[in-house]
């Protein structure tokens, strides 16, 4: 039986082609219209660790709660915590002036992303508490809410702002002091496969930031992180595609060995034949070859290359976006936006 004529590149690969061309097409599309964000002008930064802009506390208790905050927290735990107390609500929406606010104000660790800061706007009766890209696995959106709604909120309602922050304070430094001494116990040991995902655990962090360097680019730049972008996809696609198939050869191996008759045709003495020196160096052993063909072997080998890949890839295109993006203290949106009423 002849062999089959082996196909193009382009043959074999035509669909994958053609869907990453239109896919690229469309791109390039929302790339030209998506209108441009301006940037705005970052709110300024506080003067002191509680920083009541609006008077709602005594002076005392403001001056003794910043000391608090920057000689014990910062000190003891290594998460920085802001308080800030604002006289007027912003214009635009609550949230997105906020993030704004935390990011520009850098305040967190380096590399850690551990900044809170809790923004307490009176005039409007609406509080709304930031977390740290690096806090939100420790203090997710379930607990901040948690942790606001059984502090916050009662005492703001009654007008005993004091007490409520007290309240607050205590609570959160109880609960990132049970979070630190869980990561102490933690192992420190990290492989690569560990790093990678924590990276990927990681992609919609980077993905906030990309979006905001995307909306705030020109056009050239714009399409440059788009052909970036779909690059990028473009082989990832390919890698998990090769993962995939190689997966699905290594689940049916075992009914492929059994079933198989290639590996019973082979004999001692036509192995020894095709391993003679002057055979092995013209061709691979027919027989072995065979029964790689029949296992698919070509197919796990190359899923699991394709796999090592796609970790290694991540692991370095993790240090690459953190050396590029990383920052002090990135807020991704973690947290939560709460209203009280006068009791």
């Amino acid at each position: 039986m002849s062999p089959r004529p082996r196909r193009s590149f382009r043959a074999r690969h035509a669909s994958a082609l053609a869907a990453g061309a239109t896919a690229l097409v469309l791109l390039l599309v929302v790339t030209a219209l998506l209108p441009r964000r301006s940037l705005d002008e970052a709110p300024p930064p506080p003067g002191q660790w509680f920083d009541d802009r609006a008077g709602i506390v005594s002076i005392e208790f403001a001056a003794a709660k910043s000391t608090y905050l920057q000689s014990y927290l910062l000190q003891a735990l290594h998460m920085p915590v802001l308080v800030v107390i604002e006289k007027d609500a912003p214009e635009g929406g609550i949230e997105q002036y906020t993030v704004d606010a935390a990011s520009s104000w850098k305040v967190g660790a380096q590399g850690a992303d551990n900044g809170v800061v809790l923004f307490v706007f009176p005039s409007v009766r609406k509080l709304r508490l930031d977390i740290g890209y690096g806090l939100e696995g420790a203090i997710p959106d379930v607990e901040a809410r948690r942790l606001v709604e059984a502090t916050l909120l009662p005492k703001f309602s009654a007008g005993r702002y004091e007490e409520g922050f007290e309240d607050f304070l205590s609570a959160l430094v109880q609960h990132l002091q049970a979070h630190a001494d869980e990561a102490v116990k933690a192992d420190k040991s990290v492989g690569i496969v560990d790093f990678a995902w924590g990276i990927v655990r990681q992609f919609p962090r980077f993905a906030v930031l990309a979006r905001g360097a995307f909306e705030t680019a020109d056009l050239a730049g714009r399409l440059v992180l788009a052909g970036f972008g779909a690059a990028l996809a473009a082989m990832l696609g390919y890698g998990l595609a090769f993962v995939a198939i190689g997966l699905i050869a290594l689940v049916q191996l075992p009914w492929r060995a059994a079933t198989g008759v290639a590996w019973r045709a082979l004999d001692r003495k036509t192995l020894a034949a095709e391993f003679a020196p002057s055979e092995f160096v013209r061709r691979p052993p027919p027989s072995l070859v065979a029964v790689a063909r029949e296992w698919h072997l070509g197919d796990i080998a190359g899923g699991a290359i394709a796999f090592a890949s796609i970790v290694v890839a991540i692991a370095f295109l993790g240090l690459g976006s953190q050396a590029v993006m990383e920052g002090h203290g990135t807020f991704s949106g973690g947290g939560i936006t709460a209203a009280w009423h006068p009791g």
